[in-house]
């Protein structure tokens, strides 16, 4: 017997789920960036010489070694916070609205994708938060190669270990059976994905050091970080069948103007970098 396509009335409005990615994408950044790496520098006793949308320059000349060390974890350590703390509201008490449940998810999402995307960013390539350069955790860490190595393969199992667990949580949630399903959900997924790839490049342009910060920070974090959500939702349970309407949700006004407002003040006001 051939399953019927997805109908319109139960797939989510596009403008309301671009603003919801849009929205999780921007928030999961600043928290990184400014509630962690901002906020270590400053708590460490530092000040921040330059604060962009996705970085942060930190007077490094003001702290210790482990100071430094510890400004580079915060980020990390914000973002896997923001996915436990994102996840125990799903789990314990999770919104009765479709639209801020699949906000909620994909804020948490983000989080623990970055904060594990990370180890295998800086293992591939050295740099970045558990990068082995001037500003990274483990600047220093001798032999080199194998710290990467071991970095990298830490990266590729947590990865994977969180893939599971986000995509485990919203099983439940995705309407339809089968095949129906993973189109369904991937529907979500790729759009925010597309989403947050669009959004972050867009503001990163803006920042006065030109592409090289675009390449390191922007296009990491959205394209490599949380690329698990071009793929994530092959690994539903296809045998599972839920009831319409799943996380399907209508045109939101106010979930579309949240999140132009917050993308474009972000934009505006951390895309060109602040020189405090």
């Amino acid at each position: 017997m051939t399953q019927a396509p997805v109908s319109k009335e139960t797939t989510p409005e596009r403008w309301t789920l671009i603003a919801i990615s849009a929205l999780a994408y921007i928030i999961a950044t600043g928290l990184h960036e400014h509630l962690g790496h901002t906020t270590a520098c400053l708590l460490l006793g530092s000040k921040p010489l330059e604060i962009g949308a996705f970085y942060v320059d930190c007077n490094d000349a003001a702290l210790s070694s482990l100071s430094i060390r510890l400004v580079a974890l915060a980020g990390p350590l914000v973002s896997l916070l923001t996915g436990i703390l994102s996840f125990m509201v799903l789990r314990r008490q999770p919104p009765r609205s479709p639209a801020a449940y699949y906000f909620v998810w994909l804020l948490g999402s983000i989080g623990f994708m970055s904060a594990t995307g990370y180890l295998l960013f800086s293992g591939i390539s050295g740099i970045g938060d558990f990068g082995t350069g001037p500003d990274g955790v483990f600047y220093q860490a001798s032999p080199e190669w194998l710290w990467r190595a071991a970095l990298t393969l830490a990266g590729i199992a947590s990865y994977m270990g969180v893939i599971y667990l986000v995509v485990g949580l919203i099983n439940p949630r995705i309407a339809g059976q089968g095949r129906d399903r993973i189109r369904f959900a991937r529907l979500l997924t790729n759009t925010s994905y597309l989403t947050g790839a669009v959004v972050s490049i867009a503001i990163g342009l803006l920042n006065p050091h030109g592409l090289i910060i675009v390449a390191i920070s922007a296009a990491a974090s959205s394209l490599g970080a949380t690329s698990g959500l071009l793929w994530m939702m092959q690994l539903l349970d296809r045998e599972l069948e839920v009831p319409e309407p799943g996380l399907s949700f209508p045109r939101s006004w106010p979930w579309i103007a949240l999140g132009a407002i917050v993308t474009l003040i972000y934009a505006l006001v951390l895309g060109p970098t602040l020189h405090p």
